[in-house]
């Protein structure tokens, strides 16, 4: 069996790596595609106010949301799916997922975001191919919008242009 891993958050980027996923696995007849989605653990100091099945509940409902485009996308090309929600940091679990299952590639759709956006906001890319041994297929997502190519670093530069202000 050939398994095929395919992070996804409900963003049309991730769909990207979904829809490449469903081309590798036409390619193949013993393909499964496993689709993930990791929600992150909540802070005790937020999680005290909740039980923890209402939280379960909430995080898995949030999970199974983001995980069902991709799932009918590859139900309707005809491939084997396997959808999972995964719980604590992103690319910790992920990678762990992979070696549990012993996946043979990850194809992961990504943002088409500036060096500079993904240096504030973090690289889920970047900590994956940190700590997943198996190949790494990364699919650019659409275009970004104006609004995520100029005025979120706009905003991390006025953010950080108050930060030295306050320092001084």
């Amino acid at each position: 069996m050939y398994k095929i891993l395919v992070p996804v958050d409900g963003s049309d980027s991730a769909l990207a790596g979904a829809h490449q996923a469903v081309k590798l696995a036409a390619a193949r007849s013993d393909a499964i595609v496993y689709l993930v989605n990791a929600q992150p653990l909540l802070n005790r100091h937020i999680a005290q106010f909740a039980s923890r099945r209402a939280i379960g509940d909430a995080r898995d409902e949030r999970g199974q949301a983001a995980l069902k485009p991709a799932r009918e996308l590859v139900e309707a090309a005809g491939v084997p799916v396997h959808a999972a929600v995964l719980r604590g940091e992103r690319a910790g679990v992920i990678a762990r997922f992979a070696a549990d299952e012993c996946v043979d590639r990850v194809v992961l759709g990504t943002s088409r975001k500036g060096a500079l956006l993904r240096l504030v906001s973090g690289s889920l890319t970047i900590r994956l191919l940190e700590r997943i041994e198996v190949p790494v297929e990364v699919v650019a997502g659409p275009s970004p919008s104006a609004l995520q190519r100029w005025g979120i670093p706009a905003g991390v530069g006025v953010g950080l242009a108050a930060l030295l202000l306050a320092a001084e």
